[in-house]
This record gives structure tokens, sequence and C-alpha cells, in this order.
């Protein structure tokens, strides 16, 4: 199920947002959880904890921690979820280019702009909402990729770990995971024969390892000898793609 997040300590308008939220939500048919936060540090430390979005409507100026702040701390836990502002401050609109906000709509909210950019938000959402199932002990499951932060394989048997700090188990080989059931998804790249990765979630790449950032802590996995060069330039090229599209 989709989760939306308002961000604003205006406790009115975040009233008011989700109101127009579920009314969007009914009109398409749409089920989504729907949490609010009354300032940008309540929602860095909900996402540190694991919370993830796929959708977060944020106002800029605000207590303890603003809106650009906030989304710069979310761009290192979350690279893909969408973020739409909703504010009255346009002096703003330079800097919010750094942490790639997918819209901003300016306050008092114009209803037709908004739900323009809601149906937008929801196309982008559904397009990159895929999944990969799997099957364990007869039964049969399915996890979003978006969840993954990398899969591990040893002797046989796939450990996919997830953000929230679980994981889910399947046989397989790594290999035929990459090139059949991941071959259209260029955001896993094989590091090591043991490991694939989730690119959002990687914070930095040094030489030898890469680090990746799993329920808000830091995860070193390292680089085979053979796929160092390799490696660099896979996140270089997917980073320089994501920028173009944004």
């Amino acid at each position: 199920m989709m989760r939306i997040a308002i961000c604003d300590d205006d406790i009115s308008f975040t009233s008011k947002v989700e109101e127009l939220l579920l009314k969007e939500l009914n009109a398409v048919e749409t089920k989504a959880e729907i949490d609010i936060f009354f300032d940008g540090d309540s929602l860095v430390k909900a996402m540190s904890f694991g919370e993830r979005y796929s959708l977060i409507l944020m106002d800029i100026e605000m207590k303890k921690v603003d809106g650009i702040m906030a989304a710069k701390a979310i761009r290192q836990i979350d690279k893909s979820v969408l973020i739409i502002y909703i504010s009255g401050y346009d002096s703003y609109l330079k800097e919010l280019f750094e942490v790639e906000p997918f819209r901003y709509i300016s306050k008092p909210l114009a209803i037709d702009k908004f739900k323009k950019y809601f149906m937008e938000a929801i196309h982008e959402i559904s397009k990159n909402e895929n999944y990969i199932k799997y099957t364990f002990n007869g039964e049969e499951s399915r996890v979003a990729l978006k969840d993954i932060v990398y899969f591990e394989s040893n002797n046989r048997i796939i450990t996919i770990h997830l953000n929230d700090g679980s994981e889910r188990k399947f046989y397989g080989k790594l290999n035929k995971l990459e090139k059949e059931e991941l071959k259209d998804n260029n955001s896993f790249i094989r590091i090591h024969q043991s490991y694939l990765i989730n690119y959002y979630y990687v914070k930095k790449v040094t030489f030898s390892e890469v680090v990746l950032v799993k329920k808000g802590q830091e995860l070193c996995l390292g680089i085979s000898e053979d796929r160092k060069s390799k490696v660099r330039n896979s996140i270089c090229k997917i980073a320089a793609s994501k920028t173009n599209e944004s």
C-alpha cells in the first residue's frame, strides 16, 4: 500500500491537505496510509528508524528543522521518495534544486494545481512500484524492489535485506536474479559474487567498498577486485540518469 507523509507546522493546513488527499485517492480508487508530522525533525527521525513513504508533501518554513534541511537528511536515507513542496516562500526556489523536489506549489494552495501534481505523482509512483516474487518452503511471496537494500547469496540461498531491518530468504542464484528478474531495472548493481545492491541506498563509494544505509545505520560491503571499475562507472551512470530525469 502506498504511504504518504504530510509535514507542516500549521495544524489546520495539514488537515486541509489530508482531506484533499483522501478525496483524490477516493476518486482514483487508490488506498494509502497517511502520516502527519508537524516539523521536519520528527519526519526525519521516523524515516531514520525505517519508515518509508512514496510521497511527501512538505512546507519549507518550519520550527526545529525546516523543509530544505529535512529534505537534505531525507535524501541521505531515501533517494527515490517524491517530495512536493507546498509553501508560501518562493525565495527558496534556488535551494530546492539540491534536494530534487518533484513539484512545488505556492500558498495559498491552488486546488487545481494540487490535483494535477498529485495525479502526476501517482503516475510516477505506479511506474516505479515494481515487485519481485519468490518462493520459499512452498510459499509464494513478493516484496517491493524499492524496499530492498541488497541481495546476499550464500550456498544457493539468497537473502533479501530490507530497509526495515527484516530479511527474506529463498533458494536461487544471484546470476539468474540479476540477468532475468532484474534485467529491466538499472537500480541494482552487482558489486561482488555475493552482493547485489540497490543504488538508492548507497551513501558513498570508496575504492574497495560501498557504504549503504539500512534502517538509518551505515553498512559497508566489499567490492570484488574485478568489479571495482565497473561498479564506480555504474553508480556514476545511474546518478547522472536520475539527475537528467529530474
